[in-house]
């Protein structure tokens, strides 16, 4: 039961015999004390910095040793990694993804300090081409009547039975819109998946292997996901670019090929407050199999709201004005393969088919309860 675990006596003062049993860090990464025979109970200065791990020990992770004998995934994550992904707090949200970073980012003025020690000329000559070429991208959207007034209020105008097609997928660059993730990037899985174009050329092909075996690191309760999103448009100078025209229309439709599967469709918005950060508005995407296309048309009022992936009590509309992307995820706790062909994702103004403003009953929940 203790295996790979070590054992060690330590006497904090002549009086006491204290049994402290220590997990190796780069096997465990965890630490946990007993004691047998104590004289006194431990401070609260004490308690407090049990909670906190060494500096040196962060970037520790399991040894190859244990790797192999427990099958886990090879990248496991380090003790840091692990510590800022199983926070979680009630009051505030640290870190807006919780600590899966591919690359996570200095803060800025840290950054800063860090180059400019480094070579600081190169760093000014660097800083001053970046500013240049935003310029010119601020050149060209004024260019393309971006900033036209009577132009945006055009484009605002929409008459009943329009669409727009917001995401196509008939070539690579348009694949580079989007994001892949699954549980075996994080070494806390073993689904694999790849995100490509299909054989015909017309649509994106998202394919691979969905497992919901749980790593055996002691940590991990569940596994077998596979997402994509799309990345977040920007303007000139890194400006967020909010998606406010969707709320002129009422439906989302997609034209898939599916496996027979459930995935589901996530619509994220922006939130400026850290605990509204995991806020998303949440639909099934029901597939038929076979070798035909299927016409999916979605009435935005179905889409119901959820956090962290949990339904919430207090349920509304999903808020258009602030619509930041899209996300389909697959996690329907059946291993085995997937396939899912997806041509387009758009939008479609059909007020006449579908008037309801939310399609789901209100309870009556006191104030104070978190959720609105």
């Amino acid at each position: 039961m203790m295996s790979g675990c070590l054992l060690r006596r330590v006497n904090n003062n002549k009086k006491s015999n204290l049994l402290r049993i220590t997990i190796d860090a780069e096997t465990c990464a965890r630490t946990f004390q007993t004691s047998h025979v104590t004289s006194k109970k431990q401070s609260r200065l004490e308690v407090m910095k049990s909670k906190f791990i060494d500096a040196k020990d962060a970037n520790k992770r399991p040894s190859d040793l244990e790797v192999a004998k427990k099958s886990l995934p090879a990248n496991q994550p380090t003790l840091r990694e692990r510590v800022e992904r199983d926070r979680r707090h009630a009051f505030y949200q640290a870190d807006i993804k919780h600590g899966y970073w591919t690359k996570k980012p200095l803060p800025l003025l840290e950054q800063i300090k860090v180059e400019m020690k480094a070579n600081p000329k190169k760093t000014l000559q660097q800083s001053f081409q970046v500013v240049k070429k935003e310029v010119q991208k601020w050149k060209e959207e004024v260019d393309r009547g971006e900033y036209n007034y009577n132009e945006n209020i055009r484009k605002s105008i929409v008459l009943p039975g329009d669409r727009n097609k917001e995401w196509g997928f008939q070539s690579d660059l348009e694949l580079d819109q989007w994001v892949l993730t699954k549980d075996s990037d994080w070494g806390e899985g073993y689904s694999s998946a790849e995100l490509k174009m299909n054989s015909a050329g017309t649509a994106a092909l998202l394919t691979g292997d969905l497992s919901t075996r749980v790593p055996n690191d002691g940590r991990t309760d569940n596994a077998g996901y596979v997402n994509i999103a799309s990345i977040n448009k920007r303007r000139s100078f890194g400006r967020l670019i909010l998606l406010d025209h969707w709320d002129n229309y009422t439906h989302l439709t997609m034209n898939v090929r599916g496996d027979g599967r459930k995935y589901m469709i996530n619509l994220k918005v922006k939130r400026e407050f850290d605990i509204t950060w995991d806020d998303r508005w949440h639909y099934p995407l029901f597939t038929r199999g076979g070798p035909y296309w299927q016409y999916v048309k979605i009435p935005f009022s179905k889409f119901y709201f959820g956090h962290k992936g949990y339904i919430q009590d207090r349920q509304g509309r999903v808020p258009l004005k602030l619509m930041q992307g899209i996300s389909i995820t697959l996690k329907d706790r059946i291993s085995g393969p997937f396939q899912l062909e997806i041509k387009d994702i758009s939008l479609h103004n059909d007020s006449y088919g579908d008037d309801e403003h939310h399609a789901y009953e209100m309870y009556k929940v006191p104030d104070f309860w978190a959720g609105a």
